[in-house]
């Protein structure tokens, strides 16, 4: 049933878009194509986690075969939130000349108006469809809002994002509280510019961690030692073995 509701969600942002798109007024959300880096570093986490990814196999036909109840499918599909980046608010006015801006991950115009109790933007971009259906000028106050719109939904996407990375710090720091010492196996996704360290994924428990060693062999398998663990502060850090 949940995953019924998600397609009819995006069903009804592409066509609020449309409808936004034909009245020459509103908002969409917009994203662009994933970044390269971004999709090299998601499939070493694929291969950190036990997932299977051919190189012919794209992103889009990866997704319908995985299992957010399986815990190492959970953990790819909230990495895979990195391919996000970039995404933003397009506001429509009358007489906008060009292609409407689309949504990358769906290949369509596209508009966010099925959660208007929890997300600001919503409860405008539905007034535009409203109006548009009812063959109505879109209201005074809606319009005059419209521009400030994307500026205040970034301030607060930033403000969720940073809430729901330290949920997530919290729960991996608590899981292995009790493992500090102990070494596992983990492959390095990510590297830092400078080479002082870098990003590792252990596949069990699915964690994703920082790790300090120099010269960190990038998409290699790698051991790492659990050297510290803070929960109060939500951070763990590794050593490599």
């Amino acid at each position: 049933m949940e995953e019924w509701n998600a397609q009819v969600s995006l069903l009804t942002g592409i066509s609020a878009a449309r409808l936004m798109g034909e009245a020459g007024v509103g908002i969409l959300r917009t994203l662009p194509p994933a970044d390269d880096r971004d999709l090299a570093r998601l499939r070493r986490t694929a291969r950190a986690l036990g997932i299977a990814w051919p190189a012919d196999v794209t992103y889009q036909e990866l997704l319908p075969t995985l299992d957010s109840a399986v815990p190492a499918h959970a953990a790819f599909l909230t990495e895979a939130t990195t391919l996000f980046r970039g995404a933003s608010y397009a506001v429509l006015a009358a007489g906008q000349a060009g292609p409407v801006p689309e949504h990358a991950a769906i290949a369509a115009p596209y508009a966010h108006v099925t959660a208007p109790l929890r997300r600001l933007v919503d409860r405008y971009g539905l007034e535009v469809c409203r109006a548009a259906c009812a063959g109505e000028e879109v209201p005074a106050w809606v319009r005059e809002a419209l521009p400030r719109l994307p500026e205040a939904m970034a301030a607060a996407i930033r403000r969720a994002g940073r809430y729901e990375r330290g949920a997530v710090d919290a729960v991996e720091a608590l899981v292995l509280e009790q493992h500090v010492g102990e070494e596992f196996r983990a492959v390095v996704v990510d590297v830092d510019d400078d080479g002082d360290g870098g990003t590792v994924v252990i596949a069990e428990p699915a964690v994703e961690a920082r790790v300090d060693a120099a010269d960190l062999p990038l998409g290699t398998e790698v051991r790492v030692r659990l050297d510290h663990v803070d929960v109060p502060g939500r951070t763990v850090r590794f050593v490599r073995a």
